[in-house]
């Protein structure tokens, strides 16, 4: 949960705020689109993002849910000029700081702390995509959905009597895209999981009555925190 230390590359963090221009997006509007060049990275300092792809039958799949101090955009470095092939999109009204892409390659060149931070978080940022992969193949909708409130529940939850309690609101529409499955989905199966106990849903807030049910549901293998998380 979130009062366990998760690793930020603080340093690099810094430098972006102190070199990058303020931004603001107001909430459903775009940051950029596939096939966008990818020119700038971006930081969030205050607001939530969804990063998404769109598959070829048209339907959208949510990898990350990002909030404060979340790092995006032109992470792929030294490459040369690329385009995305992912969306961000604001899930609510955001303020960025943005750096262009060729800026923050100069500040990785020139920073030995902050090119050893940059190497950590990408490498973290790996092993989180491995993860959800895995949860999404393997364990079918119901997996999906499973993996996805226990990583909410690590990046955005506080404990509470009876449970812990998913903070940010996330719409059974919001995890379908995050699932890789429709609304209609989600909706069957928070309501078999409340059915059982595990979960109770209150304006839009999640609350884990039963995380160890959860976790069996898809073989938890007890990843570090900095792995398990909606980012």
């Amino acid at each position: 949960m979130i009062d366990q230390a998760i690793f930020y590359p603080e340093h690099l963090i810094s430098l972006i705020e102190e070199s990058g221009s303020r931004i603001t997006f107001k909430k459903s509007e775009f940051i950029y689109h596939p096939g966008d060049p990818t020119a700038y990275i971006y930081l969030i300092q205050k607001g939530q993002v969804f990063i998404s792809r769109m598959q070829e039958e048209g339907a959208e799949l949510a990898t990350n849910l990002l909030s404060e101090k979340g790092i995006f955009g032109a992470v792929t470095l030294f490459c040369g000029p690329k385009a995305h092939n992912t969306s961000a999109r604001a899930k609510t009204d955001v303020a960025l700081f943005r750096l262009s892409q060729k800026e923050f390659e100069k500040i990785i060149m020139d920073n030995e702390d902050v090119k050893m931070e940059w190497m950590r978080w990408m490498e973290i940022d790996r092993q989180r995509a491995v993860t959800k992969i895995r949860d999404n193949v393997m364990y079918g909708k119901l997996g999906a959905l499973c993996s996805n409130l226990i990583r909410l529940s690590n990046s955005f939850g506080e404990t509470v009597p009876g449970g812990i309690r998913i903070t940010v609101k996330v719409t059974n529409q919001e995890l379908g895209i995050m699932s890789g499955t429709s609304r209609e989905v989600v909706n069957r199966l928070l309501g078999d999981l409340k059915k059982q106990g595990i979960i109770s849903v209150e304006n839009k807030i999640i609350t884990i009555h039963d995380i160890d049910k959860l976790r069996h549901m898809i073989n938890c293998e007890n990843c570090h925190i900095d792995v398990c998380q909606i980012f």
